[in-house]
């Protein structure tokens, strides 16, 4: 049922978007992508719980889990492609930028397919549905690429709200809605890139599994305590700011990594630094020689001065 919920929320984005009518450069009704990326974000919500929930009454099954690529497909894939190419439809324009309009549209398209890929990727590399199994993604998780694009139109929303004019009267109204278009603008060239993260080979720490699962600290619940304060005061730009931040570690992590690869040849290149372990083996040593021998040597038989003749004569004596 948790995974039906969020296909849900992904068809109710998609059916609000393309209901859009454009008057003036006005979307009519005013919240429609505002209410697409808030569903977003809720099936965020039982995209996490399905699999908990499956895992803790021991209902995992196949099914269930191509049940759940579907449905990411959709409302992670999908809406946010459709909410991109709307967002830049000819009717905001007035048909004035009818080149910018298509290009967001493909870019749309690009970023649903590298959705799906990602989707199909996943499901062939993963052999077991346990949590130790999802520590680490290869590739930006499509829900992430989602909550970029939904966090970001919910941005758009506040700097050309009432509520955003009000907790930003320190700014001057006319830098406020240039922002807000700026990040509208910015949009489709975001999902093309968060499209290619999908398909990449970065890796992405599983946040949930890594990070809250298991007992906690007290510093843990502190810092959970300050960061909602935080979120609670701006959650438009909290989110923003998780979501971004979340997509750009997969490539800092991989520079930081080459970095470090880079700065560490040049001394492999020197040659080896001779130490404890990296001396080599001292060659075999010969047998061990016998201990010395305590006392006076061993005395020679000694035979009477003419019993040696007398043996051999008797011995040419019966030779002839």
């Amino acid at each position: 049922m948790l995974t039906l919920a969020n296909m849900v929320c992904g068809f109710y984005a998609i059916v609000h978007v393309g209901a859009v009518d454009w008057v003036d450069g006005e979307p009519l009704p005013a919240n429609s992508f505002m209410a697409a990326a808030i569903a977003i974000l809720i099936a965020m919500i039982f995209d996490m719980l399905d699999g908990r929930v499956a895992r803790m009454t021991h209902t995992t099954s196949e099914f269930g889990a191509q049940l759940d690529s579907l449905a990411d497909a959709i409302t992670f894939g999908v809406a946010p492609g459709v909410m991109v190419a709307m967002l830049h439809a000819m009717g905001r324009y007035n048909g004035e930028y009818p080149l910018w309009s298509r290009m967001a549209w493909i870019f749309g398209a690009a970023y649903a397919c590298g959705a799906v890929v990602r989707l199909a990727r996943f499901n062939v590399h993963t052999e077991s549905h346990d949590e130790e199994a999802h520590m680490w993604f290869k590739g930006l998780p499509s829900p992430a690429a989602a909550g970029v694009i939904a966090s970001l139109v919910l941005v758009n929303a506040f700097f050309l709200s009432d509520r955003g004019n009000h907790r930003l009267s320190w700014i001057k109204p006319t830098h406020v809605e240039q922002a807000g278009h700026a990040i509208v603008n910015a949009l489709p060239v975001i999902a093309l890139v968060t499209g290619y993260l999908m398909v990449s080979q970065f890796r992405y720490v599983h946040f949930a599994n890594a990070y809250l699962r298991g007992r906690k600290p007290a510093d843990y619940l502190v810092a959970v305590i300050f960061l909602g304060a935080i979120g609670a005061l701006v959650p438009e730009f909290a989110l923003a700011a998780i979501f971004c931040g979340f997509a750009m570690t997969g490539p800092v992590s991989s520079l930081r990594r080459r970095w470090r690869g880079d700065r560490t040849a040049p001394a492999s290149e020197e040659g080896p630094v001779l130490s404890v372990e990296t001396r080599s083996p001292a060659p075999p040593s010969a047998a061990p020689a016998p201990p010395p021998r305590s006392g006076p040597p061993p005395a020679r038989p000694s035979f009477p001065s003419g019993a040696h003749r007398r043996s051999s004569s008797g011995r040419e004596k019966r030779e002839e």
